[in-house]
């Protein structure tokens, strides 16, 4: 293939400029009033599979790429995906301790023998059933979700990095040819006639065996489709300059079935996914029923305060199975109330946004979650809407109030409340204290206004606070 080595340069220089455009939109997210939205979430086919929004902007996008890739292959995952990019600069890097590796020649015998049925099918078999539910599965699958979870420094996205060391010191492209399910689906698309890669000369040299994605079969001569990210890496150094990129007609070429045994071994590992999704759904529903509370009209109910708009407007359960667990509302926060959840709350929970109203409210003209949420598990509002939606319900404990237990007045809570009509109102009384006649004002919360933005709690003085936000339908 004569233009080999200028496919590769152009294939680098894109990487290089979409890992740019990831890089950039990741650092204005850091802003919480310069973010935007991240593309590489936004119009992504498993991510639209959480929220299914049929609008026009959405729909094209993701269209355009499934398109591209029944055209020219797998392309997305060795020319566009920033993690793809990512592990490629640590195989580069890793190369030398590769070659020394006693391991890695095992694991390269082990990798052949998976990459005509790569559990990564499984894998997106049962992700496509569960991003339909609540169970996360997609969202610890996705890479685009673990390069922010990476580069925001969180401890979930150092131990991945780790992992992807790990695996770079024993083989090229480990996670991409056994593990990542977005890239099965490109895989499973690469397999319809297109223009492909083709073995159409060999010299029996074995230095295609040098396909970081194991897709270059010389004893065979062929491609495998559905593996090859047409990096174009060794193709140029054929001696006989025998690979073609061009239009591919014979089926057996082209769909990774040389023999019926091995076209049902590949639809039995995706429908084996499938299954393994769904039994996993029900087991979730169960658990999550049992062990954090009980589910009704579909929705699972938690004491956890979500961020503005979850609450009254989508259910936990829609929530939970929307949430990318990306992290993006958590660093562009400006208040930073917006904290991860850990494990107390089950497994649906895990690593999901809950709001904490110890150090500062949510402020009242702050849409910032709203914005930067991928997929709108956190819905977007406008600014009226969000004003009039209760993330929770304040509630006044009296043994804590100055007022009420030591005959001060304070009203803080009343002061500092953001909705014109005060949420927290009060009631004047006269006492005698130390011998004088007193006018007291005692605060107490309306209900129907109180929209649970947690300024009161973050504001009161009293310690412990004697106004808490609770979540609504538990308050």
């Amino acid at each position: 293939m004569h233009n080999a080595r200028v496919l590769k340069i152009i294939r680098i220089s894109m990487q290089i400029a979409f890992f740019g455009l990831f890089l950039w939109v990741f650092l204005r997210s850091l802003n919480p009033f310069m973010s935007t939205e991240n593309p590489f979430l936004k119009y992504d086919l498993l991510v639209f599979l959480t929220h299914l929004n049929l609008r026009w902007q959405y729909l094209l996008p993701i269209a355009g790429i499934l398109v591209l890739t029944v055209i020219l292959g797998r392309f997305f995952c060795g020319w566009v995906c920033p993690l793809g990019s990512v592990i490629d600069l640590m195989d580069f890097i890793l190369k030398p301790l590769r070659k020394i590796n006693p391991w890695a020649k095992y694991l390269l015998s082990f990798e052949l023998k998976l990459v005509h049925t790569p559990p990564a099918w499984f894998l997106l078999g049962a992700v496509v059933v569960t991003a339909f539910f609540t169970p996360p599965l997609l969202q610890y699958l996705h890479p685009n979700v673990w390069i922010i979870r990476i580069f925001s420094l969180s401890s979930l996205g150092l131990v991945f990095l780790g992992l992807l060391v790990l695996m770079s010191l024993h083989s090229r492209r480990f996670w991409c040819i056994t593990i990542c399910p977005l890239g099965a689906l490109y895989g499973l698309l690469a397999t319809l006639p297109g223009l492909r890669l083709s073995i159409n000369e060999c010299s029996a040299c074995g230095r295609c065996s040098s396909c970081p994605m194991k897709a270059a079969q010389y004893r065979e001569r062929k491609v495998l489709h559905h593996q090859c990210t047409l990096c174009f890496d060794f193709e140029g150094r054929c001696p006989v300059k025998g690979f073609r990129y061009g239009q591919t007609k014979q089926t057996t070429d082209t769909i990774p079935n040389p023999s019926r045994r091995r076209f049902l071994q590949q639809g039995g590992i995706l429908a084996g996914g499938i299954a393994a999704g769904a039994l996993f759904t029900v087991i979730d529903t169960r658990l999550t029923s049992s062990l954090v509370g009980h589910r009704s009209e579909g929705s699972v109910q938690t004491r956890l305060i979500r961020p503005p708009g979850v609450t009254g407007v989508s259910t936990e359960s829609k929530f939970a199975e929307r949430c990318l667990r990306c992290f993006q509302c958590v660093r562009s926060c400006p208040n930073e109330i917006i904290k991860i959840t850990g494990t107390g709350f089950g497994f649906d929970s895990l690593f999901t946004p809950n709001v904490e109203f110890d150090q500062y409210g949510c402020d009242y003209n702050c849409q910032v979650c709203q914005l930067v949420c991928p997929n709108y598990a956190i819905p977007l509002q406008t600014l009226q809407e969000k004003q009039h939606t209760k993330m929770g319900l304040a509630r006044i404990h009296n043994g804590l109030c100055v007022v009420y237990a030591n005959d001060t007045n304070c009203l803080v809570c009343e002061e500092v409340c953001p909705v014109p009509e005060k949420a927290v109102k009060y009631y004047e009384r006269t006492k005698v204290v130390d011998g004088e006649e007193v006018v007291l004002r005692y605060p107490y919360v309306e209900p129907h206004l109180c929209i649970g933005c947690g300024i009161c709690q973050a504001l009161c003085p009293a310690f412990p606070k004697a106004i808490v936000v609770h979540r609504a339908h538990t308050a």
